[in-house]
């Protein structure tokens, strides 16, 4: 019976036949793995982290932005990170906090000043193949990933801009439509998907064909490829805010080219952060630890020091079972506490795929036998700094509840997929995005948008 309305209610939900019941955000806690204490972790805030350059009047942060799994195949979606921009503008009090959004590398363009998006794709030297499962049957890609520029301005002294790096949609057409397009809900495949019960047929597109496809295909060699890109996606990002516009650097750029123009410059750029949703944020770790234990001094290194990563619905636990080898991994670069990249795991409690990043750490460091041979089950703080330089990012996790109800008078069961992706819709945790933490709590000092909403 208990499975029978778990079903119902998933069908409901997807079709939009129940009405929310909303639920005010509740912050649990905000815990710093390198503290023995509870509730006592800070980060900057992207506010925070908006400097000025030389020569430039306002100050600014540069986001890159990299979304999760299944986003281009929903046609219902809003235009990605739409939310997320939007949420800023409100947090200022913005009068045009929507469409801010003026896409080119999204599935449905909307611009109506005629204006170009300024935009690129980052691709490999030569076309990418992969081998398949049909014997001598090779699948192509051309370009790996498209990357646009959105600009958000505060005001006279403060701007955000925000690079957008989209994957999906060029690996589902050139590598996942191959394996399971021929299932989905949509065109001639319907011979096959129209068979299905109704609601059965809209999990199978959400949960499997544009859901978990997506980190199936990550974990394997395309995966490598996909990091390559973002690398390529960073230097271009890196070029552009030192004032190499795309337009510059050319339409389509491999990303081997395009890093070895900006490791040739001297680039003086804004302080850059990232945000990333769902499977980006195991693709921006990766790419992250990859960087910083390769040996060499990059401009990803530079764009890495200092950072702040906000991971909405990390999947970094769960994914890393992949990371299992019997091989010696590479020891991640000292970087100093200062300079030390910060990683915020906001989890939602009721999402099915996050895990929160302290307790996986701890529970990891436990159960392992490690180079010390100290199996102790107490972390003090001496063994927490260790661990957190061994990692070469300090982890904060923010543990959260704000997914609506399904339905208002059932408070055992809330909305999984607000669970997952509504993070950017909720305003206060939007303030601590901008404006940060500072001992467990909202940091409301001198931060332009908790003074406003204090005016409001």
């Amino acid at each position: 019976m208990i499975r029978l309305m778990c079903l119902i209610i998933s069908a409901l939900w997807l079709t939009g036949c129940i009405s929310s019941g909303k639920v005010p955000l509740k912050v649990h806690h905000i815990n710093s793995l390198a503290s023995e204490g509870g509730n006592d972790g800070g980060f900057k805030g992207l506010e925070y982290l908006a400097d000025p350059i030389p020569g430039k009047l306002k100050n600014r942060v540069n986001i890159i932005y990299l979304h999760g799994i299944g986003w281009t195949e929903d046609r219902t979606k809003e235009q990605l990170a739409d939310d997320f921009l939007g949420g800023i503008a409100r947090a200022y009090n913005l009068e045009a906090s929507d469409g801010l959004i003026t896409t080119l590398c999204g599935e449905t363009p909307y611009n109506g000043s005629g204006i170009e998006t300024p935009h690129i794709y980052i691709k490999a030297d030569s076309p990418t193949e992969f081998d398949t499962a049909l014997p001598g049957a090779k699948l192509r890609l051309d370009e790996l990933v498209c990357m646009d520029k959105q600009t958000l301005e505060i005001d006279d002294n403060l701007e955000f801009v925000l690079y957008r790096v989209f994957w999906d949609n060029i690996f589902w057409d050139n590598v996942q439509f191959a394996h399971v397009g021929q299932d989905d809900n949509r065109g001639t495949s319907q011979n096959i998907a129209g068979l299905r019960r109704k609601f059965n047929r809209i999990l199978k597109d959400d949960l499997v064909n544009y859901g978990f496809s997506d980190a199936v295909m990550y974990l394997g060699p395309a995966g490598g490829e996909i990091r390559n890109a973002i690398r390529g996606a960073m230097c271009s990002a890196a070029l552009d805010a030192a004032g190499k516009s795309f337009a510059s650097q050319g339409d389509r750029v491999s990303y081997n080219e395009i890093c070895r123009t900006a490791s040739h410059q001297v680039l003086k750029t804004n302080q850059f952060a990232f945000v990333t949703e769902s499977l980006g944020s195991k693709i921006t770790f990766d790419v992250m630890q990859e960087a910083l234990s390769d040996g060499r001094e990059t401009i990803h290194d530079d764009m890495i020091r200092g950072s702040e990563t906000y991971m909405l619905a990390n999947q970094l636990a769960l994914l890393s079972l992949s990371d299992l080898s019997n091989k010696v991994s590479q020891p991640i670069a000292k970087i100093g506490p200062k300079d030390r990249p910060k990683i915020i795991a906001m989890s939602e409690l009721n999402d099915f795929l996050s895990y929160e990043l302290v307790p996986f750490y701890e529970q990891l460091w436990r159960r392992s036998i490690r180079p010390e041979q100290n199996n102790l089950s107490y972390l003090d703080n001496r063994l927490r700094a260790e661990l957190v330089e061994s990692i070469g990012f300090e982890m904060i996790d923010m543990r959260l509840e704000f997914a609506d109800k399904i339905i208002p008078m059932v408070s055992d069961f809330v909305d999984p997929k607000d669970a997952h992706s509504g993070h950017a819709g909720e305003p206060e945790l939007m303030l601590y995005m901008l404006c940060g933490a500072v001992n467990g709590q909202l940091n409301n000092k001198e931060c332009l948008a908790t003074e406003l909403q204090d005016d409001d």
